[in-house]
């Protein structure tokens, strides 16, 4: 799975259950790779400031609380962007698009 489905996936989790550890959120990744895609994931929701983390003890649990506004399923912004997607998900091109188009 990409990181932009494993947003989706992290996105529809927190918005029903509100706040839950990393953990928790990584409880069904079967490989490596999937727990590191939904890591960036969630520093992707970050950056769009629809998650706050908090972690009371240095390497302890890591937990998330959703921040954002519900998503509708199926929703598209004003802009044709799914809300909570990654460029390149349908609003704006991914930089590889970008690239390769003026290659």
């Amino acid at each position: 799975m990409s990181v932009s489905e494993q947003l989706l996936v992290v996105r529809d989790h927190l918005a029903r259950a509100g706040t839950v550890s990393f953990r928790a959120l990584t409880a069904d990744c079967d490989h490596t790779l999937e727990v590191v895609a939904r890591f960036l994931a969630l520093l992707e929701l970050y950056r769009q400031q629809r998650v706050t983390f908090e972690q009371l003890t240095p390497l302890g649990e890591l937990h998330v609380r959703w921040s954002g506004r519900q998503p509708d399923a199926g929703a598209v912004d004003v802009d044709g962007a799914v809300p909570g997607a990654l460029p390149g998900d349908g609003g704006e091109p991914a930089a590889d698009d970008i690239d390769e188009e003026y290659s």
